[in-house]
């Protein structure tokens, strides 16, 4: 069974707001892992400075890239290949210029899912690491229309993880509906384009 996008945003909040009640199986597989895994035992301040290290990696570039269409000739037959399209992350330096040879990148869209593999093995490091990305790095996009497309219209980070940015990159000032958006932001570097 698949579950359409909006009823697995609605799982993913859920998820981060609620902590699993007391005699029920989740419960129980919630103390099972505290008390089984080496990484769950460790104190909490020892397990932030490593989510720290693996979470924190500079720069997170919010790119989009378009859908294609290519003719194709094999054996004197016609058809067309597509090449699928959508948003992706580049990771780059947190100083490194996002906007620096991007016309002619050939960085292609990551094939894994979500910011990291690390938020979905468990409810608690679930909890514990799924606004650190948001957190602890840059953001920067392509263009203030994916910005626009990928925040504002598609809704594609929730208001958690929205407020939980701090410092976003951009060529040109924000216009005041993006600025009421991200109210978390303690700094907006601007860029302009070269």
């Amino acid at each position: 069974m698949q579950i359409n996008k909006e009823r697995q945003r609605k799982i993913r909040n859920t998820l981060h707001r609620s902590l699993p009640q007391k005699n029920t199986p989740e419960f129980a597989l919630w103390t099972r892992n505290q008390q089984l895994s080496p990484l769950l035992r460790l104190p909490p301040e020892l397990r932030n400075q490593i989510f720290e290290l693996v979470l924190a990696v500079g720069q997170i570039n919010v790119c989009f890239k378009k859908w294609r269409r290519r003719l194709q000739i094999k054996n004197g037959h016609r058809y067309y290949e597509t090449t699928e399209g959508g948003f992706y992350c580049r990771i780059l330096g947190e100083a490194q210029d996002p906007w620096v040879g991007l016309k002619d990148d050939t960085t292609e869209p990551s094939a894994c899912r979500g910011m990291t593999l690390l938020s979905p093995v468990c409810r608690q490091l679930y909890h514990e690491t799924v606004l650190l990305p948001f957190r602890l790095n840059a953001w920067s996009f392509q263009s203030m229309h994916v910005l626009d497309r990928f925040a504002i219209k598609e809704k594609r980070l929730p208001r958690s993880q929205r407020r939980a940015i701090r410092l976003l990159y951009v060529q040109t000032p924000l216009p005041k509906s993006a600025t009421k958006y991200f109210v978390g932001l303690k700094v907006i570097v601007l860029e302009p384009a070269p």
